[in-house]
């Protein structure tokens, strides 16, 4: 079975929580903790102009440390989802970050908090020994950040996994976070994901 067709299936075994029913995100006001000021700034690249990005992409840290952003403020990411549902914003979106391999000079990088299992049903323990589960708060969060970039990225047409641009990148962001927020925004946003076997 190819890797598409075996998201698909590991999609429908593990739920569209909030995905067959009415969109539960009816706007884009986002609560958002803006550390831009307090975060890493060797990590940004160039300016870009906001109005050629054209994608969003989801990974998951493989830990998680809590629900105090500042604790992510080093985070190589534009947000940070954390498990209680916190957005916390590390840099603007306008700066090049090399957080997604060959896909990001034209997207936003969005991780969230967590150590998730794999469409094998089994947890990476080589940086953690945890193994979390991704929340309802995650879930909301992501779906309403992905409005909230709509409204700032023009020409948003995509939502991709971090796994679709890196060859070790096998679990990220991992099958619930990719159903419950990657599935659900090409379903209820209109965004795309590249189509079957999409790959850089």
């Amino acid at each position: 079975m190819n890797k598409t067709l075996r998201m698909l299936v590991v999609c429908g075994a593990v739920g569209f929580v909030g995905l067959v029913a009415a969109p539960r995100v009816a706007s884009a006001s986002c609560k958002i903790v803006d550390q831009t000021t307090i975060s890493d700034k060797s990590l940004r690249g160039k300016k870009r102009d906001v109005a050629t990005l054209t994608a969003a992409v989801l990974h998951q840290m493989g830990f998680h440390r809590g629900n105090d952003a500042k604790k992510y403020k080093n985070v190589k990411a534009h947000f940070v989802v954390l498990p209680d549902g916190t957005i916390a914003q590390n840099h603007p979106i306008e700066y090049y970050l090399p957080a997604s391999n060959g896909v990001s000079a034209l997207s936003v990088a969005i991780e969230f908090a967590g150590n998730f299992k794999s469409v094998r049903n089994k947890w990476d323990h080589s940086s953690t020994s945890a193994e979390h589960v991704p929340t309802q708060a995650q879930y909301d969060s992501g779906r309403c950040l992905l409005y909230y970039l709509r409204i700032q990225m023009p020409k948003l047409g995509h939502v991709l996994a971090h796994r679709q641009s890196g060859s070790q990148r096998q679990n990220d962001p991992g099958p619930e976070i990719w159903c419950n927020v990657g599935e659900w925004a090409l379903k209820y946003m209109g965004l795309e994901d590249g189509g079957p076997g999409f790959k850089v």
